[in-house]
């Protein structure tokens, strides 16, 4: 067992003690009262699973700190009123010896989007450094704060601080990263002003400082205040690293007892929020460089989901804390697991983005790796008191879910599987590049099975003849999808192949490839071609990354980012008419429009495998059957391995 000495060292940030060096990212988890702000109890319940789970401070999400400055679904700190919901909170952390600091935020010129979504829009006031819009559709010009204005919000900040020192929590983060209100203050970007609070890195840092400096007075030199801070924006015009070096030191030197370093900006929040395809710890440079500059502890955040990283970049003097937000959705224990030397039992982070994914967020923040999320009371696995025969058939992800599940609970199980291995589809997602965690995962939900005790059968059709010799009590089908053709002329040509087929190897490629569908697949199959030097284009009936709703926008803008860049041709809503022996024609604007190739790659979603369940449902119709995951509707990893963890829990 390899011993994580500086990861599980103890320290300090000003007066307060942590345990070790691990830190729980502010996250929103869209679980609070979504008109004013209110604590509920599912928001208490996730802090306290985390709490259990051994890190050393966690940081709450981000709370407003003036009624005219809220936002939907954000919990509220400006009034007393809050203060009972709040201590629900920091209670149930230190109830398992941790730490807790409250994020305190204003969103600036956000504002102008965010109080469209508001009861009373017009009592909320966007105030900014300079009358810019926030941009893309939302042309609104906040209001240029006025030094009264500035007074009223360095005031805002200091009894929310106060608030949440009253509530019971440890310490205070102020968020002044991403381009939100403070970040906006210290832009070059974003602010023009010419007065003392602009012109200069220094006079841009004033009012952070003076919010610092408010809330040492008003809470006392003892009550550390963390500063969050973007290293750089990565924007032109924007925060660049050495506006950074000059700044640091100022907050720090205004009472800043630690400094929080990210990067971003909410304009390229899929910086801010790396998928995959990013490297790991990504602003570890920034805050090393930081480091340099300042006395206080310097925190690091940005993919970082290995311990064994996390513990290098504090021993090679990179940061002092590590700041984890996804990894700890991923898995509550990551800390006591790490501590205890168990690395191969953590459920990592694929780092996939489900959990940013605004089309889920309807029933609050969730997790492709854990189902339970939010859901920590009700996840709880009881023992059944009626033990029964479960047959699952089908071993992807649902499938492995769900007999794992039913197994743990008592039952007897049976997962039957007619390939020689188990994973499904999500074996050939594995493949791709920066995917091995995808991979990874697969391997711990197939040892977690076998660590059940569930009977596995792999190589086996499940027919009606095999239910009829196993006699099960329950079955579950999770047969997943297959494919979809196109019903266009010249779909059945020689050169016309499956994304799936290309992903496994199974076929040849030509040189000139079109690429048909412009979601995940699509461009994920479209960029593996370009980086191996083959001419792509890719066509698309609607938006890039959308078919009844968007993918997950940040990884969306990434994968289209690297797909400019490999200079790959995109055609949006450009429908495929007709397939030829050398090309394509696709319908661009009123006109069609031919396009060279010498191979057709379609990835244009998958078709449910209903046939199993109609067979076993026809042949004993008095018998318990179940289908889920994409037997049941074609969706993603998420849904299956969710309607898995449920269906498992309810037999």
């Amino acid at each position: 067992m390899k011993r994580l000495q500086y990861l599980f060292s103890p320290g300090y940030i000003g007066a307060m003690k942590l345990d070790n060096r691990l830190v729980m990212a502010p996250m929103g988890t869209s679980s609070n009262d979504y008109t004013e702000g209110f604590v509920l109890d599912r928001t208490v319940d996730f802090y306290e699973e985390r709490a259990k789970g051994g890190v050393g401070l966690i940081i709450c999400q981000s709370s407003m700190i003036l009624v005219e400055s809220c936002a939907p679904g954000r919990l509220s700190i400006w009034d007393d009123k809050f203060i009972p919901g709040l201590r629900k909170i920091a209670d149930a952390v230190h109830r398992h010896g941790g730490k807790c600091a409250m994020q305190i935020l204003h969103h600036g010129k956000l504002l102008t989007s965010h109080r469209k979504r508001m009861e009373n829009p017009e009592k909320i006031i966007p105030l900014a450094p300079s009358a810019i819009p926030w941009g893309g559709k939302n042309k609104e010009v906040p209001i240029e704060a006025t030094r009264e204005d500035i007074l009223r919000l360095v005031r805002g900040f200091a009894e929310a601080a106060f608030r949440a020192q009253k509530a019971g929590f440890d310490a205070v983060e102020v968020n002044g990263a991403h381009g939100y209100g403070i970040g906006q203050f210290l832009s070059p970007r974003t602010n023009k002003r010419n007065d003392e609070y602009g012109g200069n890195p220094e006079k841009r840092a004033r009012f952070a400082c003076e919010i610092v400096s408010a809330i040492k007075d008003r809470v006392g030199s003892d009550f550390p205040v963390i500063f969050r801070m973007s290293g750089s924006e990565f924007i032109k015009g924007g925060i660049s690293l050495d506006d950074s070096l000059i700044q640091a030191p100022l907050i720090a030197g205004a009472g800043a007892d630690a400094l929080e370093v990210s990067g971003g900006v909410v304009e390229m929040a899929h910086i801010t929020n790396p998928c995959y395809l990013h490297p790991d710890a990504i602003f570890s440079d920034l805050a090393a460089s930081i480091k340099q500059v300042v006395s206080v502890p310097v925190m690091v955040v940005g993919k970082i989901g290995d311990p064994e990283l996390a513990e290098r970049l504090i021993e090679c003097k990179k940061a002092d804390y590590i700041v984890m937000g996804r990894p700890l959705l991923a898995d509550p224990y990551l800390p006591n697991k790490a501590k205890a030397g168990d690395l191969d039992k953590i459920r990592r982070c694929i780092y996939c983005n489900n959990c940013w994914d605004l089309t889920k967020r309807s029933r609050g923040l969730c997790c492709t790796v854990n189902p339970g999320l939010l859901r920590e009371k009700e996840f709880v696995l009881k023992k059944t008191a009626n033990p029964r025969k479960v047959l699952v058939i089908g071993g992807g992800l649902a499938g492995i879910e769900t007999a794992r599940t039913l197994a743990n609970r008592g039952h007897q199980t049976i997962l039957c599987e007619k390939d020689t291995a188990l994973g499904g589809q999500w074996n050939v997602a594995s493949l791709l590049k920066g995917k091995d965690l995808y991979a990874r995962f697969t391997q711990q939900l197939c040892s977690d099975l076998v660590e059940s005790g569930a009977e596995v059968m792999l190589g086996r059709e499940a027919t009606v003849e095999l239910v009829r010799q196993i006699s099960p009590d329950v079955v579950i089908v999770a047969t997943g999808a297959v494919p979809r053709n196109l019903a266009v002329q010249g779909a059945d040509l020689p050169h016309v192949v499956q994304a799936l087929d290309v992903l496994k190897g199974k076929v040849e490629v030509g040189e000139k490839i079109v690429v048909v569908g412009g979601r995940s697949l699509g461009m994920e199959t479209a960029l593996m071609l370009a980086e191996k030097g083959k001419r792509i284009s890719i066509v698309t009936e609607r938006a890039l990354g959308q078919n009844h709703h968007f993918m997950e926008r940040y990884t969306l803008v990434t994968l289209r980012d690297r797909l400019i860049q490999q200079g790959v041709y995109i055609y949006p809503y450009s429908p495929l008419e007709e397939i030829c022996d050398d090309g394509v024609y696709v319908l661009y604007g009123s006109n069609l429009l031919f396009i060279k190739a010498d191979t057709v790659v379609l990835a244009v979603g998958v078709v449910s495998q209903k046939s199993v369940y109609e067979n076993i449902k026809t042949a004993f119709p008095g018998m318990e059957v179940y289908t889920i995951g994409d037997s049941l509707e074609a969706r993603d990893a998420l849904e299956a391995i969710r309607e898995g963890a449920e269906i498992g829990r309810s037999i």
